[in-house]
């Protein structure tokens, strides 16, 4: 079964370091930036390793345009009533067209089509769905032109 990013050791960890005074940061494309690394404990470093791709998905998900996206899209899911699903669109009307999130219309980092890793986040924030790194991880290398 996997685990649920809320679940996983990378959560406490990325607060206890956030807590401590570092910063933790995404560099394109999903390079991990902790300032100052030259800081860290030994014990800390190892962590950040075997964590790393956990580490990075909770980061994404405190992104600002995650956080705008989800928040957005957890409006329109309260505005209906079940069974019906809103089509969680961030900026409607965007053609659906490759290289292009059909949700917000930026662009997606290959011409797949589909949404941007944003979008697609942060629709699974807003509907409360677990978020495994690994599995989040193959959907976004899974998507081909």
């Amino acid at each position: 079964m996997e685990l649920d990013l809320l679940d996983h050791p990378a959560l406490p960890l990325v607060l206890e370091l956030e807590q401590a005074g570092f910063q933790l940061r995404l560099a394109p494309p999903d390079r991990l930036q902790v300032v100052p690394g030259s800081q860290l404990t030994e014990d800390q470093r190892r962590l950040l390793i075997v964590h790393k791709r956990a580490v990075v998905m909770v980061l994404r998900c405190c992104d600002a345009g995650v956080v705008a996206r989800r928040d957005a899209f957890r409006q329109q899911l309260e505005a209906v009533s079940a069974p019906v699903v809103p089509a969680f669109l961030y900026r409607p009307g965007i053609p659906y067209a490759p290289g292009v999130c059909f949700s917000c219309g930026d662009a997606n980092e290959r011409r797949t089509y589909g949404r941007c890793w944003r979008c697609a986040l942060a629709w699974r924030l807003a509907c409360r769905l677990p978020v495994s790194p690994d599995v989040a991880e193959a959907r976004d290398h899974a998507r081909v032109a």
